[in-house]
């Protein structure tokens, strides 16, 4: 041992002893680093490894000659720990406890503390070997997990924000060194936070919880007056710790507060926001000693409480939702357990079905339970189906029932909605008994224009047969096959499903026979192409443009050997479709007239009404080509419109 790190003892020959018969222990444990200490029968320190200055901060020299528990130990340490290790040090028996030292620099550490006697030949104690170990580490751990598994479990069973705020605060404070904890809650429209509660760990802490419960922090980026750590955590959104609380203001005054934290010994300050997806919910504030162990980790152990608290706070806001959307809901909610038994049933459910808690689906509804089994409705899938209900008078509904089931505490629930449909069917009666009405008057208008418009033709055909003049009877033969074009869209209407519009391919079909009938019983015509439908105010003038172009088909289109071959063909295009009416006749002479006729006049102003385009080839033939611009047109006022 170095002669320079000791001083005289009280009983040096006894010392030298000691150490002497500890030569071999002493030589060995100078490099371990275990740190040790070998004390006399009184306690007196001895000899220490180096391990053991550097733990407790002391040199060999401080420490000979006086009694470490003594210089290690806190002023507020454990008296009956305290008293028990002086007692063993006295009597000489075994130690194994742990116990919250102060290194000479202020850090605090949890050291497990091993007190073993050394004794002579004849069985006197005559001094002690004092091994310890810091585990402060797994200590302070484990009091982390410990509250953090306190909050978990007792969040579980809160059912309102003010009794999981009480768990929160009571589990931080019997964490080592958190004297008082409090919650303040983040409220709409509040400008400043609403206290909740606080929890402490003696009569000083609890005046200044009684102090802070009376303040109203606002929200605020800087520590000021009126603003504290609870209102920077709310402003910033992120921890906020004071570690010595005992600073006074720039006027030299400690504020109510601080003069409570000095009486209660909080010397630390930490408050943490609880946040969620749209900003801080809530503070947790913590005040607690700034030199205990495991002290620079408080604030990550206050936003983990806090992320659990976050959680409840959701989930309370969802139940809350829930519950509302539950009680207001106009269709009836029953909730079911695994027996298929009604857990409990909304105010639409009494008063639909009467008081249904505790009866079976089934007695509700027919035929129920089988949809509700877990293979016709796996979680995460809802089913929507008919069923018939019974009512609390006894009367039975048709009912849409809508199923839904989710695993909660280990349960399988399903929630079930009902919709008396009695009404929708009545609704719905009412409307198909109207429609049928409106369709018979829509039918009945076609017809009786159609029947109108034959009158007409069957008049003009009378009239053309008492005249001698060949052009008259040609003009009103004209005007006769252009009144049966109209009125044949009106019998396409009247005889099709759909009232408002027509198939253009029928249409040519229909009106090609009875043109072939009228002009060419022995013409050949063929009709092909898609199937493009046409609303009744582009119905009729495409039925006059083609009148008009098969007509003069029928007319002009006899080829060299007095074979009549016609076709019509309908194209789609990139705006709407194309009418194409080809023949084999000779087509228009170079030198025929170029005057116009009244049929070439009505066919420019058929293609102008459709916003179409035409072209004429002659070729072997005539090919007449109209094409559609099918789009909506534009309205004066910027909205879609059909071509008038």
């Amino acid at each position: 041992m170095n002669a320079s790190r000791t001083r005289p003892l009280r009983e040096p020959a006894r010392a030298a002893s000691l150490l002497d018969r500890l030569g071999s222990f002493v030589e060995v444990a100078s490099g371990l680093s275990q740190p040790m200490l070998v004390t006399d029968r009184r306690g007196t320190a001895l000899w220490a490894n180096a391990s053991f200055e550097a733990l407790t901060g002391l040199s060999l020299a401080e420490l000979l000659g006086g009694a470490p528990h003594e210089l290690l130990h806190r002023p507020d340490a454990d008296p009956m720990l305290v008293a028990r290790l002086v007692e063993a040090l006295r009597s000489g028996r075994r130690f194994d406890e742990t116990l919250l030292n102060v290194s000479r620099t202020g850090r605090q550490y949890w050291a497990r503390t091993e007190l073993r006697p050394v004794q002579d030949e004849g069985g006197t104690i005559e001094g002690h070997v004092v091994v310890q170990t810091d585990v402060t580490e797994r200590l302070v751990a484990q009091a982390r997990e410990a509250t953090m598994s306190r909050v978990g479990d007792g969040l579980v069973a809160c059912t309102a924000i003010e009794q999981a705020a009480r768990v929160v605060a009571d589990a931080l404070t019997s964490t080592s060194d958190v004297r008082a904890a409090q919650v303040w809650v983040v409220e709409p429209g509040r400008e400043q936070l609403r206290y909740l509660c606080g929890s402490a760990a003696d009569d000083g802490a609890r005046e200044w919880i009684s102090i802070g419960a009376s303040l109203s922090f606002a929200r605020g980026t800087e520590w000021i007056v009126g603003v504290g750590a609870p209102g920077v955590a709310w402003g910033t959104q992120q921890p906020c710790m004071k570690t010595d609380f005992w600073i006074p203001d720039q006027t030299g005054h400690f504020s109510r507060r601080a003069q409570a934290a000095q009486r209660a010994r909080i010397r630390t300050v930490c408050a943490v926001p609880v946040l969620g997806p749209e900003g801080v919910l809530a503070v947790i504030e913590i005040g607690g000693s700034h030199n205990f162990p495991g002290h620079e980790r408080l604030p990550s152990l206050v936003e983990r409480v806090a992320q659990q608290f976050a959680s409840f706070l959701l989930r309370h806001q969802s139940a809350l939702a829930f519950e509302a959307v539950f009680r207001r809901s106009p269709d009836a909610l029953l909730l079911l357990d695994e027996q298929g038994q009604v857990s409990r049933g909304n105010a639409r459910a009494l008063e639909l079905f009467g008081p249904v808690q505790g009866l079976a689906a089934s007695a509700l509804l027919d035929g129920i339970d089988p949809l509700l089994s877990s293979a016709a409705l796996p979680e995460d899938a809802a089913a929507i189906f008919e069923r018939r209900g019974k009512k609390l008078d006894g009367s039975e509904f048709s009912a849409e029932v809508t199923a839904a089931s989710a695993t909660a505490s280990g349960a399988r629930w399903t929630i079930v909605a009902v919709r008396d449909l009695t009404e929708r069917r009545r609704a719905e009666e009412e409307l198909r008994r109207s429609l049928a009405e409106k369709v018979t008057l829509i039918q009945e208008v076609h017809h009786r224009v159609k029947n109108n418009l034959q009158v007409l033709t069957g008049l003009l055909t009378l009239q053309a047969s008492r005249s001698d003049e060949a052009p008259v009877r040609s003009a009103l033969d004209e005007a006769t096959h252009r009144i049966r074009s109209m009125a044949l869209v009106h019998q396409l209407l009247y005889d099709g499903s759909d009232l408002a519009q027509i198939a253009l391919r029928d249409y040519l079909l229909r009106l090609s026979e009875t043109l072939r009938a009228s002009f060419a019983p022995d013409a050949e015509i063929r009709v092909e192409g898609g199937s493009v439908v046409l609303p009744l105010e582009q119905a009729i003038p495409c039925g006059l443009l083609v009148n008009e172009l098969l007509t003069n088909a029928f007319k002009h289109g006899r080829s060299a050997d007095g074979k009549c071959r016609i076709e019509a063909r309908i194209e789609p295009t990139e705006t709407g479709f194309a009418l194409v009416v080809s023949d084999q006749g000779p087509g228009l002479k170079p030198d025929a007239p170029r005057g116009r006729s009244m049929g070439q006049t009505l066919i420019s102003a058929l293609v102008r009404q459709l916003r179409g385009r035409m072209t004429t080839s002659v070729n072997g033939g005539t090919v007449v080509r109209v094409e559609v611009d099918d789009r909506p047109a534009a309205r004066a006022d910027g909205g879609p419109a059909r071509p008038a």
